[in-house]
């Protein structure tokens, strides 16, 4: 063994350090493991197995980005430079270890305490006075310190007694070559280990929610890789601040101003930890109706026939609008998928920067649909034809009242599957699959379904659809191989509704049809408002009256209408409104665009909140007419201001952890 480390000292060295920082890292999740034992005891053989592995995947990738400098400068060092580095290297080795050591050591006291591991919570709060009174009060930290500085000390004496850097090469043309060859696969696997993926998406701390368990996806996480991803975030300004894209106004008065705003639509409770919380009659008995959501990727209004689209390539959609409730005017909230999801299962209004599906502050105990209606006896899922690593999407629902999160790679045999995932119909032909499985054993169900067809670079089944001729006027902004895949989606959702009609569930289910977010959001004007139509279309024939509703709706109304539809009492957080009981002059939606800029689209108003400050108008006559510049008028400065108010609320609402329905005691 002596021998391979002294005549291959450079792959010894990649090695020897690579894995000793491994073992460290897994035996620290070993003592976490071992520590909560209790509360793993429904986890299955393989699931623990998994645990493990999938810690270490984490881990490579924090490993990795550690050891791909000093590798690098092992592949390119001439001999006579070797002993000199050596020096270098133990001090490099050194730092490594003492933050390795002092991260996992603290990590387990701060896990002990939180009950999660080490997150956002260091950055937001571990620079602040009184939290570094309260760690020197509360925790061990002469212990973590004493703990530290030993594990580093050991970890160096073992490196310094197994990898040789001078004096014992056998001088071999044949041995040098096969070291550097070994190096260089040592750099090739630690570039990929930095992804920790062979897909075209990157690791992210979301991937280690691999079960059902809380604690066993915490202890699958990463301590370090879950702080550092935070605090890359905050750098790129992902998180960002409302004051720092509007004016806003104190918490206080944002709340008083919200409650008032949202009490028109319940009665205001005082015993939520949320103040917003209202108890909501929808007036007539509860309906144990099944409930599908089908979000469509990129589904604009601009090409739906029965809302005007030029051309119109839904003859399906057509055909259900022609019996269902169709929105004419339904506006998303932002131009990323996230965004449409937030809005639309958790009825929450867009914040600056990203969408909380991907904040850490709404990764479990967030207010959703499927909570509210988990706690009516429904089975809940999400169905998505993609990988659910993608923005945090598996980790956000599963913490936040879905079972069941079922996505591309439980997709045994599909018919087509394209860069981002399966065909829509193959997410269909699953969905159909699972309830008539829930159907079967008397269950009812929520079901939240993501379609992925429609997407560049434009891949969806041959021989599905008859495609647009080659001299089709196509729309500015849009290619015709993009009209073709939205034809392909329009086909997926008429094939599904078909085999629908012919399931036992068919009759008692409510059926909603929501495009994620605009597209192609071009031109002149400050707010693309009317890139963000999407189409919203309520169809249960037994249960939904046809008709159209021409007033201002958001994505953000489809679950508390869906709760409406469904009747009976419960307590809402959400931000939206029943548009069949609360639809007048004054609905508004809000969007963001660029993830700084707002807009407040109301009857033929939009006000704009620009990110300088100022607060613009425009106005038009009629739906097809440019938006001119207007006099900022009384009536438009307050529903600026109440927007404002809004997403002030929901901000303080998201970072304290209070956007629940929760029954505690509450102060905003």
């Amino acid at each position: 063994m002596q021998t391979i480390l002294c005549v291959f000292p450079r792959t010894a060295v990649c090695v020897t350090f690579y894995f000793l920082t491994a073992l460290i890292l897994t035996l620290y999740r070993l003592l976490l493991y071992y520590e909560r034992m209790a509360a793993l005891d429904e986890l299955t053989r393989a699931e623990r197995f998994r645990l493990f592995w999938v810690g270490f995947r984490l881990d490579s990738v924090i490993i990795s980005r550690s050891v791909i400098v000093p590798v690098l400068i092992l592949l390119v060092l001439p001999e006579p430079a070797l002993a000199v580095f050596k020096s270098i290297f133990l001090f490099y080795a050194a730092v490594v270890f003492s933050i390795i050591f002092f991260a996992e050591t603290a990590g387990i006291y701060f896990f002990r305490y939180y009950d999660f591991r080490p997150n956002y919570l260091v950055l937001d709060y571990g620079g602040g006075p009184e939290v570094l009174h309260t760690i020197i009060k509360d925790y061990p930290v002469l212990r973590i310190l004493a703990l530290c500085a030993a594990g580093t000390v050991a970890g160096l004496f073992f490196l310094w007694k197994t990898v040789y850097f001078n004096g014992c090469m056998s001088g071999s043309m044949l041995h040098w070559l096969w070291d550097r060859s070994g190096t260089l696969l040592c750099l090739m696997i630690i570039g990929f280990a930095t992804r920790g993926s062979l897909s075209h998406r990157p690791l992210n701390p979301g991937f280690a929610a691999i079960t059902h368990n809380r604690i066993a996806n915490e202890i699958a996480g990463c301590s370090i890789y879950n702080v550092l991803y935070e605090w890359g975030h905050n750098v790129r300004r992902e998180f960002v601040d409302l004051k720092t894209v509007v004016k806003t106004i104190p918490i206080d008065e944002a709340c008083e101003r919200s409650r008032a705003l949202l009490s028109r639509q319940g009665l205001l409770t005082s015993d939520a930890p949320n103040p917003l919380v209202r108890v909501i009659n929808a007036g007539k008995q509860e309906k144990p109706l099944n409930v599908v959501l089908i979000v469509m990727e990129s589904f604009t209004s601009k090409l739906v026939g029965a809302l005007g689209g030029n051309p119109g390539l839904t003859p399906e959609l057509d055909e259900l609008a022609a019996r269902g409730m169709l929105w004419e005017q339904c506006y998303a909230t932002g131009e990323r998928t996230i965004q449409g999801l937030e809005a639309v299962v958790s009825s929450f209004p867009p914040l600056p920067g990203t969408g909380v599906v991907k904040r850490p502050q709404a990764r479990r105990s967030f207010a959703t649909l499927a909570g509210l209606l988990k706690e009516r006896g429904y089975a809940t899922q999400f169905l998505y034809g993609g990988e659910g690593i993608f923005d945090n999407m598996r980790a956000f629902f599963l913490g936040n009242g879905f079972d069941t999160f079922i996505e591309e790679r439980d997709f045994a045999h599909p018919v087509f599957r394209g860069t981002w995932g399966v065909s829509d119909e193959d997410l269909f032909r699953r969905a159909d699959q699972e309830f008539r499985a829930l159907f079967s054993r008397g269950r009812r169900f929520f079901a939240t379904l993501l379609t992925v067809s429609l997407h560049s670079p434009w891949q969806y089944p041959p021989g599905r659809i008859q495609t647009l001729p080659a001299g089709t006027v196509v729309p500015p902004g849009f290619v015709l191989e993009e009209l073709n895949n939205f034809h392909y989606a329009d086909y997926a959702i008429g094939r599904f509704m078909h085999e629908a009609r012919t399931a036992p569930w068919f009759n008692d289910t409510l059926f909603v049809f929501v495009g994620d977010h605009g597209v192609h959001m071009r031109g002149r004007d400050l707010m693309p408002v009317d890139e963000y139509r999407v189409p919203a279309l309520f169809y249960s024939p037994d249960h939904v009256t046809p008709q159209r509703i021409s007033a201002v709706t958001s994505q953000i109304d489809i679950a508390p209408t869906i709760m409406g539809i469904l009747g009976g009492e419960y307590r809402s957080p959400f931000f939206g409104r029943d548009v069949l009981r609360c639809c007048g002059e004054d609905n508004f939606a809000i969007m963001i665009y660029n993830r700084k800029r707002y807009g407040i689209v109301s009857g033929s108003h939009l006000v704009v909140l620009a990110e300088n400050g100022e607060t613009l108008v425009y106005e038009r006559s009629r739906a097809d007419a440019s938006w001119l510049l207007a006099e900022l008028a009384p009536t438009q400065q307050e529903l600026g201001h109440n927007a404002v108010a809004l997403l002030g609320a929901a901000q303080e609402l998201l970072i304290s952890g209070r956007y629940t329905v929760d029954a505690r005691a509450s102060k905003c």
